[in-house]
């Protein structure tokens, strides 16, 4: 049940002292009864031909509203905090935490951000975290940025072009709706997307230039030869990957690939009945 629902419900007995059963929703009902008899602060009579709910221990149902409705002010506190305060729980309610981390690198010299050297952050300290949130500002940066779906890629930077400066950042799998709202305030030289070669990878891409129409896709060198080599048959049977690139292949073929060499790409998958993984480029 709802907790507002069930405070509710627990307000209007305590006001009321003795409530109808036949005016509490049927499904609430047998979830009431079953609590009642737990606490033992309300009880179940007869009234007539029908039931009440009736008070009987004022102060523990006075304790067990204010634990479910803390009278204290909550709104200043982080929403899984406030889950906890109402629900005993940190996951009962809503669950967004207020902030994404992410683990970033800068490659060559002079990558700044904001005023801020992050080529010496990332000498000194082996990388940094970027955070944001829903209202962050978004960052100025004097070169550009390659977003990375895998680790691997961001601890080994030997697949990085050898004339690329600026920033690798790595997304962990899906690309937030939090993140690409971010990149639409920030200013890059370019922003790049590199993930696995599956259908995952091919709708965050759709997702991100939707949001940002100039970003590009990271191609592998001879990313085809790789497919066939190194592709995996069991990774588009995995999940609902093979539903998916059926989704964007029907609306790319209708509306335009976002890449030129996209469709290449799609058209090798359906043909080997392979998809690849980013780490391929490091072989």
């Amino acid at each position: 049940m709802r907790n507002d629902a069930w405070v509710d419900i627990l307000t209007r007995i305590y006001s009321e002292k003795e409530v109808v059963f036949s005016s509490i929703a049927q499904s609430l009902r047998k979830e009431l009864e079953v609590w009642a008899e737990r606490k033992g602060c309300i009880s179940i009579q007869k009234a007539g031909k029908g039931k009440v709910f009736k008070v009987v221990d004022e102060k523990t149902l006075e304790w067990e509203i204010t634990r479910l409705a803390p009278k204290k002010d909550l709104d200043n506190l982080p929403v899984r905090v406030q889950n906890l305060a109402k629900n005993s729980n940190t996951k009962a309610g809503q669950t967004t935490l207020d902030f994404s981390y992410f683990l970033c690198n800068a490659v060559g010299d002079g990558v700044i951000v904001n005023g801020v050297d992050v080529s010496f952050i990332t000498k000194s300290l082996g990388c940094f975290a970027l955070p944001i949130k829903d209202d962050s500002d978004g960052f100025e940066c004097n070169g550009s940025l390659i977003l990375v779906e895998n680790q691997q890629l961001l601890d080994d930077l030997r697949w990085v072009p050898s004339d690329f400066n600026g920033i690798i950042l790595y997304y962990a799998g899906n690309l937030s709706a939090r993140l690409r709202m971010w990149l639409t305030k920030s200013s890059f030289v370019s922003v790049i997307l590199f993930p696995d070669y599956d259908a995952v990878g091919i709708n965050n891409y759709a997702n991100l230039v939707e949001t940002l129409p100039d970003a590009q896709w990271f191609w592998m060198h001879d990313w085809k030869m790789k497919l066939e080599k190194y592709g995996c048959k069991e990774l588009r049977r995995k999940g609902n990957q093979e539903s998916m690139f059926d989704t964007l292949w029907s609306n790319f073929k209708e509306y335009g690939f976002p890449d030129a060499e996209l469709e290449s790409l799609m058209t090798e998958i359906r043909k080997q009945g392979k998809m690849l993984e980013q780490e391929a480029v490091l072989i």
